[in-house]
């Protein structure tokens, strides 16, 4: 080989060796650039906040504010599949704040892609949305159940349109991670989020792994969360709604023998099966209520902390079934 094929050789080895280089730096910067965009976006449609008297760290996700650009998206790209639009623009720049490593209500993001006829109806309702006061609602009832029960975890509440095909208007996904689908109800929000709160910090408590949720800890789950809005927000008193104070053995009869069973979700919601309305709910607040006449010192911090079990067994309750 000669000197001039050697240098041709060599000249287009560097060349390739530039070009690759270029490539994999254009391709870098282009996924920083996205990733710089989502940091942006969110920072947009987020609220951050601390209890003053705590330090405990908050945030509110605003995420129907992404909803107007997912909607200009499926209209310029109409061969494109909505649901992985919905996905991409909705969903992945909130994923790992609002959903990521929950542990409760595994579901697929695809079942909320929004129909395009609903499209109008789901601005309208956007466009109703008082940011700001969402934020003081949340903010005020936050600070108020961390005064009272604090976490070692931030909580984040992340904000989406009311959806159909969701069966709440507020959950509990996981520790620290809480969902509000709107529904125009503002008065109810601050209880509300107490409640679920509540369920963020039980859940930091007592799950684990391999944890196997009963009906018996549903039941005392919902029944803590029901007691501790009653603690933050006294004159907004859910158990004028779902607790019935009469036991009937008629009703319990239903239910004994699953205590130690599966979660099965008609326990709680009733409503069929001969089971009155919110059954679960009045169930699982009478079962506190119980445990904490036999126990008049307990903080809230203890009893959040006791198991299902021990509440339900040191509290007497089959005593008011005898």
């Amino acid at each position: 080989m000669n000197i001039a094929k050697k240098v041709l050789n060599s000249s287009g080895m560097l060349l390739l060796i530039f070009t690759l280089s270029a490539c994999k730096q254009t391709e870098q910067s282009h996924e920083n650039i996205i990733m710089e965009n989502e940091q942006q976006e969110q920072q947009n449609i987020t609220y951050s906040f601390k209890n003053p008297n705590t330090g405990q760290e908050f945030n509110i996700i605003h995420a129907y504010m992404l909803y107007e650009n997912y909607f200009e998206t499926v209209k310029d790209n109409p061969d494109e599949s909505p649901y992985q639009l919905y996905k991409q623009v909705i969903i992945d720049p909130v994923y790992d704040a609002c959903f990521k490593d929950a542990e409760y209500h595994k579901f697929s993001v695809f079942e909320w892609t929004p129909e395009e006829s609903d499209f109008n109806s789901i601005k309208k309702q956007i466009e109703s949305m008082d940011k700001d006061y969402l934020n003081e609602l949340f903010e005020e009832s936050l600070i108020k159940s961390s005064d009272i029960l604090s976490s070692n975890n931030k909580t984040t509440v992340c904000v989406f349109p009311e959806n159909a095909s969701f069966p709440s208007d507020m959950i509990t996904v996981g520790i620290g991670k809480i969902l509000v689908l709107f529904n125009g109800f503002y008065d109810y929000y601050k209880s509300g989020m107490s409640h679920e709160y509540h369920h963020s910090v039980w859940t930091e408590k007592h799950s684990t792994e391999d944890y196997y949720l009963t009906v018996l800890d549903d039941l005392i789950m919902e029944g803590q969360a029901v007691m501790f809005e009653t603690l933050v927000y006294p004159d907004s008193n859910s158990t004028d709604y779902v607790v019935d104070e009469s036991f009937y053995k008629e009703y319990w009869s239903k239910i004994e023998t699953y205590l130690e069973s599966s979660y099965s979700v008609e326990f709680l919601i009733g409503g069929s099966n001969g089971l009155p309305d919110y059954y679960g709910y009045s169930e699982g607040y009478k079962m506190i209520r119980s445990y904490l006449n036999l126990h008049p010192d307990m903080t809230v911090e203890e009893w959040t902390s006791k198991s299902p079990k021990e509440i339900f067994e040191e509290g007497n309750y089959m005593a008011n079934y005898e």
